[in-house]
């Protein structure tokens, strides 16, 4: 059972400035908090009266959308077109509105026109931490890991503060694992200390004493992990990531139902949570919850079309239905995907053998199948269990009416050697059928 964690922090916590229900001064200089303090964009200028408000409404709007997951078109233009308004009204030059439509931007599914904005919003100031931050986890998403660290690690130099980039510099020193998994541990801490209710900080905290414990076996770090999301809850008990990382910790434990229970939590609280999806889908498959399993990889496939696992689970769950035509049509989905990869010629071959109608030309194609599958999977340990159980051989020995039947023994035939035999019966008694329809001819 393949189990994801959340490993790449976005920047998408909506930017903020010192606005305090502020007023007009009065003198020309922006509208002021309620210190009489004014307030001034990420960029140093001062936020004009018109633009301090289309900021407000546009900012609430997002919020009122973002919580719940409503990103369809309609609501894409009107919060961005809220958030630009903003930006008109200063004069073209906002940095946390244009750092916010480029959120937005990535929310509706268009990292160009995401990455555009966070590049306008630097170009206003260029020690913008969270447009940096934002930039370089989008990297990290493209696998280009050396280029975010740049980032990140700019992000940095350009702000000692930056909590998103010491956080996502730790999720990729706890990637690499060995000695850095150590400063990962510190990063996480210096983020702490920069702010002590910083979520994602939390959430990469337990998930890293979680590979500790898996390393070394070690229950105590098992536990630090549940204490960490313990106080991240008591934070927020909203925050869907968390739960997701809560699920994996209990899997750890072994204790599937209550695993379950916190995957469930996480999607239910952000039905964008791509890894909350795989996780519960893996589960509810194990149980043969068939139908929760296919909702769940179906909105994974429509999060990440470009999936391959996510392909194979809603293969899987389609499989269980019975639904072949649609589970076939998932594995060579993942084929197209990546054709390199084993699995989904496996799994084709399964549906092959145990789940049409048992022809000979079928039990050919899932052969052939099973046949690619152990070209593609090679020498790979990963797949030494599978190799086994399409590959073992028993000794055989022929009844009186030759007909072969396995041995009395424990072994038990691989899945290759049950097509041959399987293959070599239907054939035989086709030929009988055969031979006694000539014999019936004949006599007539």
């Amino acid at each position: 059972m393949k189990l994801l964690s959340i490993t790449i922090l976005g920047a998408f916590a909506a930017a903020t400035f010192g606005c305090g229900g502020g007023s007009a001064s009065g003198n020309g200089e922006g509208v002021t908090d309620d210190h009489g303090n004014v307030i001034t964009t990420a960029g140093g200028t001062a936020v004009t009266e018109e633009a301090h408000n289309r900021w407000q409404a546009a900012l609430a709007r997002f919020q009122q959308v973002d919580g719940t997951g409503a990103w369809n078109s309609e609501n894409c233009s009107g919060v961005m077109d809220a958030f630009d308004a903003a930006v008109d009204a200063q004069g073209g030059s906002f940095t946390e509105a244009l750092y916010m439509e480029g959120v937005v931007a990535q929310r509706c599914g268009d990292d160009d026109e995401a990455r555009s904005f966070y590049n306008r919003a630097l170009e206003s100031n260029q020690t913008f931490c969270k447009a940096r931050a934002a930039i370089g986890t989008m990297q990290l998403t493209a696998g280009q890991t050396q280029a975010a660290e740049q980032t990140f690690r700019r992000a940095l130099t350009d702000d000692t503060r930056c909590t998103e980039a010491y956080v996502n510099i730790a999720v990729i020193q706890r990637q690499r694992g060995g000695a850095d998994v150590r400063e990962a541990l510190n990063n996480l801490r210096r983020a702490l200390a920069i702010d002590a209710n910083y979520l994602p900080a939390f959430n990469q905290m337990a998930l890293l004493y979680l590979e500790l414990s898996r390393e070394s076996d070690n229950i105590q770090m098992l536990d630090l992990a549940g204490v960490v999301c313990r106080q991240a809850q008591l934070l927020d008990a909203n925050y869907a990531p968390i739960y997701n990382t809560w699920g994996l910790i209990n899997m750890r434990q072994d204790n599937l139902i209550e695993a379950l229970r916190f995957f469930e939590r996480a999607v239910r609280l952000d039905n964008d949570m791509f890894s909350a999806h795989m996780n519960f889908g893996e589960i509810t498959i194990s149980f043969r919850g068939y139908e929760d399993a296919k909702t769940s990889f179906t909105r994974a496939t429509e999060l990440r079309p470009n999936d391959y696992d996510a392909h194979i689970g809603l293969g899987a769950a389609l499989r269980g239905l019975r639904q072949m035509p649609l589970a076939k049509a998932e594995y060579e989905r993942a084929i197209q995907i990546d054709g390199n990869r084993p699995e989904a010629y496996f799994n084709l071959g399964l549906l092959y053998q145990d789940y049409m109608d048992g022809t000979v030309p079928q039990l050919r194609q899932a052969k052939t199948y099973y046949e690619q599958f152990l070209a593609k999977a090679g020498s790979n340990e990963r797949y030494t269990e599978t190799r086994e159980n399409l590959q073992r051989r028993c000794r055989q020995q022929r009844s009186g009416r030759g007909r072969s039947r396995r041995r009395s023994s424990d072994c038990r035939p691989g899945r290759l050697q049950n097509i041959n035999t399987a293959i070599e019966a239907l054939t035989a008694q086709a030929d009988m059928l055969r031979l006694q329809q000539q014999q019936e001819g004949g006599g007539n």
